[in-house]
């Protein structure tokens, strides 16, 4: 009898290793992941696992987050690193990552002189301040970001969002929720055989190649940047994957208002940004006054026809960008006050949308009010920006005076609520030269309906612009959304590279920006309130639980034993 136990034990062995074994092997084959958060934080897109599968060369990441550092930045660096990790495990190639401590180089001049080369390399450092044992104060430089390397080609990752108003528990959580996104977008800049090519539409006194230095410069990063009139578009509707409208001056004739409507019906994505009302704040500063006019462009049809409408306008708002006001009398030696500049309203992007998801306050500036026209099932609009609740629609003409600042304002001056002044539109467009008779139309080519589209419409097209100084070799740019009174630089060209990733997406790309990481903070406040409570909780009752078990443990094990 013995015998034959020991020989079945024998069998039961071989066959539990085998299955093992089997499974190890199957396992090999077959790899899966079961993630068990509520977000799927640890869960991979169908995009970037794809996108891993085509690797065919190893990729390098030089992370800068090393060193002794802040709690919540030691959370940006292991989440980091758990990505990366699980890069390698959907991919053949290899996926290798180093650190680099900035803080390891003592010598302070070797230290600045590493910081201005990553500066140009594309990476942000940032000072923060930490207390140390002793109760003094110690300043250090921080790299939250890293480079992706392919052997040929490297691009620069910055992983700390920085949103004005937001704790810094916050901020790192919307870092952590981005770094998918941040880190497949950096493998696809590598790996992309073919760059998309964009075009700002000229030919209408649109906007030059200075004023819109800064924004063109991100763009190049991404994308192959042109400029291109309605002649050289209407050539070849597929070239140009999105087409920029940037603050148009001048009226546009049937022609161009024709190719720009056949490339949107050929599956052309465009971005208006669109300035009804004509109003200088150079004038503005210089006299002190300025009258601001209608002066319509010959799109109110067209634009009416995609399913807006740009008013003749001005958004005025209590939520506004503050500006230096004198406030001494004359002869005596200047003083500044800031005030609130209503005609250049701060918008907040909304957090429900991949474009406007994690985004600091956009600056507008004479912006008109945009409705919504026509009910057509096929067009779907959605907000992008819009102004506070505290709002006052001046209609045009209009003086614009600076002493509007000097004013005292309260709540039932600004009575008329949130205004749009920019819009996402995705469907089918009609054309508007559709049953229109013109001699233009080129009726072997002409589409009167176009395949799934998207376009998005700015009442402002002071947003996209920088502001230039000096000229011939002496010009200089400021950086997009830079604001030199207070020294803050605003949402606005991020927003705008959202939008134009949005347009170009056809993968669903910019859906890793709607990821959402649930903070799971401690109440502070009812931690200091029953602190004593929690301690017991946390110290004693682990401690109580153990005991409890061992000695209903040595009372099992003595009644068995006993019988």
């Amino acid at each position: 009898m013995q015998i034959i136990n020991k020989k079945k034990n024998i069998i039961q062995l071989i066959l539990s290793v085998l299955l093992v074994l089997f499974l190890y092997q199957l396992l090999q084959v077959f790899h899966f992941r079961i993630d068990l958060t509520s977000e799927k934080r640890f869960t991979l897109s169908h995009n970037t696992k794809k996108l891993l599968s085509k690797l065919d060369k190893p990729i390098y990441f030089e992370i800068y987050l090393d060193g002794e550092l802040p709690h919540g930045f030691n959370k940006l660096k292991n989440a980091t690193v758990d990505l990366i990790e699980e890069f390698q495990s959907y991919t053949k190639v290899d996926i290798e990552y180093n650190f680099v401590d900035l803080n390891a180089q003592l010598n302070p001049k070797l230290r600045e002189k590493e910081l201005r080369a990553l500066s140009e390399r594309g990476l942000k450092a940032i000072p923060i301040q930490e207390t140390t044992h002793d109760g003094s104060v110690k300043q250090k430089i921080i790299v939250p970001g890293l480079f992706v390397h392919d052997g040929k080609k490297e691009t620069a990752v910055n992983l700390l969002k920085s949103i004005n108003g937001l704790s810094s528990e916050q901020n790192l959580n919307h870092s952590i929720e981005s770094i998918e996104y941040e880190l497949s977008m950096a493998i696809r800049l590598l790996t992309q055989t073919k760059v998309k090519e964009l075009a700002f539409f000229t030919g209408q006194g649109e906007l030059g190649e200075y004023e819109v230095a800064d924004f063109t410069a991100s763009l190049l990063q991404r994308y192959k940047v042109s400029r291109a009139t309605a002649y050289e578009l209407s050539k070849d509707y597929k070239r140009f994957e999105c087409v920029i409208v940037a603050q148009p001056r001048n009226e546009f004739s049937e022609k161009a208002k024709y190719v720009l409507d056949q490339y949107i019906m050929n599956g052309g994505r465009v971005m208006w940004l669109i300035d009804e009302v004509a109003a200088s704040m150079d004038s503005i500063s210089a006299k002190g006054m300025s009258m601001a006019f209608y002066k319509p462009l010959n799109l109110e049809d067209q634009l009416f026809k995609y399913g807006v409408r740009i008013n003749p306008d001005l958004v005025m708002d209590v939520q506004s960008q503050l500006i230096p006001v004198q406030s001494t009398t004359a002869g005596q030696s200047g003083k500044y006050v800031p005030a609130p500049w209503y005609y250049s309203p701060l918008l907040v992007p909304p957090a429900n949308h991949p474009i406007t998801r994690n985004l600091n306050m956009v600056r507008v500036e004479f912006a008109n009010s945009i409705d919504k026209v026509g009910k057509s099932p096929d067009l779907k609009h959605t907000v992008l920006l819009a102004s506070s609740d505290r709002t006052r629609l001046e209609k045009v003409p209009t003086p614009i005076r600076l002493d509007i600042v000097g004013q005292k304002m309260s709540a039932k001056d600004f009575p008329d609520g949130p205004k749009v002044m920019s819009v996402l539109i995705e469907g089918k467009f009609q054309s508007i030269f559709k049953n229109r008779i013109w001699e233009g139309i080129d009726k072997s080519t002409y589409k009167s309906e176009s395949v799934p589209g998207k376009m998005i419409v700015i009442s402002d097209g002071d947003i996209i612009k920088n502001r230039v100084r000096g000229v011939g070799s002496n010009i200089q740019m400021e950086a997009l959304g830079y604001d030199r009174y207070s020294r803050k630089t605003y949402g606005n060209r991020n927003f705008l590279l959202n939008c134009v990733d949005y347009l170009c997406d056809d993968e669903g790309w910019m859906n890793l920006r709607s990821r959402e990481v649930k903070l799971r903070l401690l109440d502070k406040t009812k931690i200091r309130e029953h602190r004593l409570f929690y301690q017991i909780i946390n110290l004693v009752l682990p401690v109580v639980l153990l005991l409890f078990f061992a000695l209903v443990w040595h009372f099992v094990r003595k009644r068995r034993y006993a019988n």
